[in-house]
């Protein structure tokens, strides 16, 4: 074994060069076109997450422009030779025209006055000096004051490089001198692809699903990946699994997270509060638990509306296990589990018991009423109007007898025009019941015969030309038979002859249309349409005259006919099938109105 110290993986295989770094081509190609146009700004600022290659970048920067190699014998111009005395001195650690301060550590106003009087210094036989602040935002105002002059106006042989992750507490005073570059978080396949080149080399086995849970706790950082490489060599040996791998970083299996969905799906709560226990025995925390099924909820999301290709930060054998899972949920659903999920994260931060809320937020989503997909609602509904075009459609739908459950009929109803009675329109429903009525056996009333106030002043005109009543034997089964003597039914009263048909009279000139009103009132509210409104009474007075004929019969009937009559129209019908049709026809009559 040679003398090297070990090193870690992040250290080991840093970037040397700029074609390297990962995931940072807008910042690499920018600073090699400046390299080669020889158009270098006198300061930079480096800035984004942690381990994302800010520092690596700068030290690449600095070895490039004090590259002692001509640019036409380097294999690519802008970038370093890694060569020469300069490179060579720069790897390890002792270049004099270097220099790297951490800001954190050395952020006083007298670190800054012993930096500016190292900037007028000039180099030794390098093309410049370079100062690379990592931490810059660790800097004190009067610290940041303090450099300000020198960021205005520096020596030509002197460049800046400062990193932070947190610009925004940077001076705008000192945004304003720098060129800005913006590091990004590198995806999940890039990472993937690199540790793949680091177990190549290492000569390390490791299948799809481990690389990719090491890219994931890597959140982004490439370095925060390496490091976690490095846990799992030294637990696993020089092969990777999953099952293993999962215990050696403390990750939660992701099996896990589809257990609980389908004990979602099922409104399997004991299950779920089984799972929620042996959390809790393998003493995970519950927060990265609850961060882990917010992600995996996504995924199911994602899933769901652009299939499982389109998730690269899961392994391939994974996809497809997500897409099934998928299927079962609504996308409504899916987002409105994964906002319970998000709001329940703030929620366990603040709890003084965070198990229960764990339990009480996956309750809900157990609990939550699932959500009809509209795509498929429409496309039942164009099925149904298919159906409707083609005369598919059954004579009654599926129901329990209530008028809700019954098929419209297909008669053509029309429009109510003019002063006819809206409640009704022109649908006539005693069109069919007329017809049961002609059927009934002789003697016996029809249970569907019902009249109008129309029908009504109809019958009582036919009588006065006939000369009979105006009331159908089977019309008035409560009625008195007459007296087949001829001499007229004595009165219970005592009163004469005289007296019953002076009565009688004044019964013949009174309102007779407000018996037949209120039947239709009693029709209407049986089947809850508006009712009748009274005839005029300039009708009523014209037909006063031929009321005369319809007194017959109540004299002829003592027991009331006309009575009898209004309780015949108020009479709901006897029969199951007729009020069935009566039924069936009604939503026609409410459509056309």
């Amino acid at each position: 074994m040679d003398d090297q110290r070990y090193l870690v993986t992040a250290r080991k295989y840093r970037p040397s060069l700029f074609k390297e770094v990962v995931a940072q081509e807008h910042v690499t190609e920018t600073l090699k076109n400046a390299i080669r146009l020889e158009r270098l700004a006198h300061a930079y600022l480096f800035s984004g997450p942690r381990g994302v290659g800010k520092t690596t970048a700068a030290r690449i920067l600095a070895k490039a422009i004090n590259c002692e190699t001509p640019k036409e014998e380097r294999e690519d111009e802008a970038e370093p030779c890694c060569e020469c005395d300069s490179c060579e001195s720069f790897e390890a650690g002792r270049s004099l025209n270097v220099f790297e301060m951490d800001a954190a550590s050395n952020n006083k106003v007298d670190d800054i006055r012993e930096l500016r009087e190292k900037v007028r210094i000039p180099p030794q036989g390098e093309q410049k000096k370079v100062y690379i602040l990592d931490e810059v935002h660790m800097l004190s105002k009067q610290a940041f004051n303090a450099l300000l002059k020198t960021l205005e106006e520096p020596p030509a042989h002197a460049l800046f490089i400062f990193a932070t992750t947190e610009p925004h507490k940077v001076l705008p005073t000192i945004l304003s001198r720098c060129q800005r570059f913006d590091f990004r978080r590198i995806p999940v396949p890039k990472i993937v692809d690199r540790l793949r080149e680091v177990c190549e080399v290492e000569g390390v086995e490791a299948d799809e699903e481990s690389l990719m849970l090491l890219a994931r706790k890597g959140n982004g950082a490439l370095r925060d990946a390496l490091s976690a490489f490095d846990q799992a060599l030294s637990l696993c040996g020089s092969t990777l699994t999953y099952g293993e791998l999962t215990q050696a970083l403390g990750v939660v299996d992701q099996d896990l997270y589809f257990r609980l969905t389908d004990h979602i799906a099922t409104r399997d709560t004991a299950g779920m509060l089984e799972l929620v226990r042996h959390v809790v025995r393998s003493g995970y925390d519950l927060q990265e638990v609850l961060v882990g099924l917010a992600e995996h909820l996504r995924n199911l999301l994602v899933a769901h509306s652009l299939g499982g290709d389109a998730l690269e930060e899961v392994a391939a054998s994974t996809q497809s296990r997500y897409t099934e899972e998928a299927e079962r949920f609504a996308e409504a659903d899916l987002l409105r589990l994964l906002t319970l999920a998000s709001d329940a994260e703030e929620d366990l931060k603040q709890s003084a018991q965070p198990r229960l809320t764990l339990e009480t937020t996956l309750l809900k989503m157990a609990q939550l009423r699932r959500s009809a997909d509209l795509r498929e609602v429409l496309q039942k509904i164009d099925r149904l109007e298919q159906m409707a075009e083609d005369g598919e459609l059954p004579s009654t739908l599926p129901g329990d007898g209530t008028a809700e459950g019954q098929a419209s009929s297909s008669t053509h109803v029309d429009a109510p025009s003019g002063d006819e009675p809206a409640g009704f329109a022109e649908a006539d429903p005693e069109e069919p019941l007329r017809a049961e009525a002609d059927s009934a056996p002789e003697g016996e009333p029809s249970a569907g015969a019902t009249q109008s106030p129309g029908d009504t002043a109809g019958s009582s005109e036919k009588a006065a030309e006939d000369g009979t009543s105006s009331t159908p034997e089977e019309e008035t089964p409560t009625a008195a038979p007459a007296d087949r003597s001829g001499d007229p039914p004595p009165d219970p009263e005592g009163r004469d002859q005289d007296e019953m048909e002076e009565d009688a009279r004044d019964d013949d000139s009174g309102d007779t249309s407000g018996d037949a009103q209120d039947a239709s009132v009693e029709y209407g509210d049986l089947f809850g349409t508006p009712a009748l409104e009274a005839d005029d009474p300039s009708e009523e007075e014209s037909e006063n005259d031929t009321d005369g004929q319809t007194s017959a019969s109540v004299r002829s009937n003592p027991g009331g006919s006309a009575d009898a009559q209004a309780a015949t129209v108020a009479e709901p019908p006897a029969s199951s099938e007729e009020g069935e049709t009566l039924i069936a026809q009604w939503p026609q009559v409410v459509q056309a109105v």
